[in-house]
């Protein structure tokens, strides 16, 4: 397959609506925008591994979706953008296996540091959370909505608040 990933990412952004018949879905498909975010994702990531200049999908990105990412990020299958507006990833940051990104998430670099923000597998960031810095966020962490992280989150909590701080555990 051209797009290793695209697939999982497809399956995880039509996964709400599995209960509807089989055609329903396929034009779901093509018209979710989220699915045409994640498949822009895909193809600038498969124009910087092929040499290829990645300017077209990223201007794609940001003229339909306000979305900018840099083709330095690593992002894991299953990405999930249900709200595919206003995300900014940058540099050197990472997002693991089947995350959720809402509107307006942000993993941004702190001054004077080329590391980006590590989100671990099944990481959920709600609407306009933030990650800044080289932090880590752990497996299944849940991130509420406009909090703002600059400390590491253990694997297994929700987290709020401007700075972020954990409010529970499993």
């Amino acid at each position: 397959m051209i797009f290793p990933n695209l697939s999982r990412d497809i399956e995880r952004n039509l996964a709400d609506y599995n209960a509807l018949p089989g055609w329903k879905r396929k034009l779901l498909a093509g018209t979710l925008n989220s699915i045409h975010a994640v498949a822009l994702i895909r193809f600038q990531f498969w124009c910087r591994k092929h040499r290829i200049p990645t300017i077209i999908p990223a201007k794609l990105l940001f003229w339909f979706f306000r979305i900018e990412i840099s083709s330095e990020a690593r992002i894991g299958p299953g990405l999930r953008l249900p709200h595919p507006t206003g995300i900014i990833i940058a540099p050197g940051s990472v997002v693991g296996k089947n995350c959720d990104l809402y509107a307006d998430t942000r993993l941004v670099l702190a001054h004077g540091n080329r590391q980006g923000p590590v989100l671990g597998n099944g990481v959920f960031m709600g609407d306009g959370a933030k990650a800044v810095g080289a932090v880590t966020i752990g497996d299944d962490a849940v991130i509420g909505v406009s909090a703002v992280v600059t400390k590491e989150i253990p694997p297994n909590v929700r987290a709020a608040g401007i700075p972020a701080r954990v409010l529970a555990t499993p």
